[in-house]
């Protein structure tokens, strides 16, 4: 029966020769399914598990039969693959340590120590050591040029390489 069909017959209602043939169809699946397991059970097959509660349709299953079945599914896909510990590679110190050499170096936090004026004097003019001590804030403020100038945002100049320039 196509779509347009099924469609027209809910709106108008229930079909009960419809619903009477969905129910033998179930029980003819039922009593499949109940035939095999016997057959399984004669042969005495140890699939009964795997094969005979795959077999018998979902309508027919209690919720924990349902739960029990994707339980199996899920302990025979992860039989499928190794453990974790087996699939992963064993380093030794040394790869450990030539991998870790090419890993960024994490810094902790800087506090402020105080305006960059202060930090040039204190790291006496040493450019790359200013850096490292400025916070995220003052080194978003400041811009550090190749020819060894500082500017502000706003494009002061404020160490010209040689000497900290006094604000007017």
């Amino acid at each position: 029966m196509n779509r347009a069909a099924r469609s027209v017959l809910r709106k108008i209602g229930t079909d009960l020769n419809l619903e009477a043939e969905q129910e033998q169809r179930l029980g003819q699946e039922a009593q499949d399914a109940q035939s095999r397991i016997e057959d399984l059970r004669k042969r005495g097959s140890g699939q009964l598990d795997s094969e005979g509660l795959g077999q018998v349709p979902d309508e027919m299953l209690s919720e924990s039969e349902k739960r029990h079945q994707n339980y199996r599914r899920q302990q025979a896909s992860a039989g499928r693959f190794a453990p974790a510990a087996e699939r992963l590679p064993i380093m030794t110190t040394d790869e450990r340590k030539e991998r870790d050499k090419n890993r960024p170096k994490w810094q902790g936090t800087t506090s402020f120590e105080g305006p960059i004026e202060k930090l040039i004097e204190k790291y006496d003019r040493d450019l790359d050591e200013v850096q490292r001590h400025l916070t995220l804030g003052q080194s978003m403020k400041y811009e550090f040029t190749d020819d060894g100038k500082v500017l502000d945002t706003e494009g002061n100049v404020i160490f010209d390489g040689e000497n900290v320039v006094q604000k007017k």
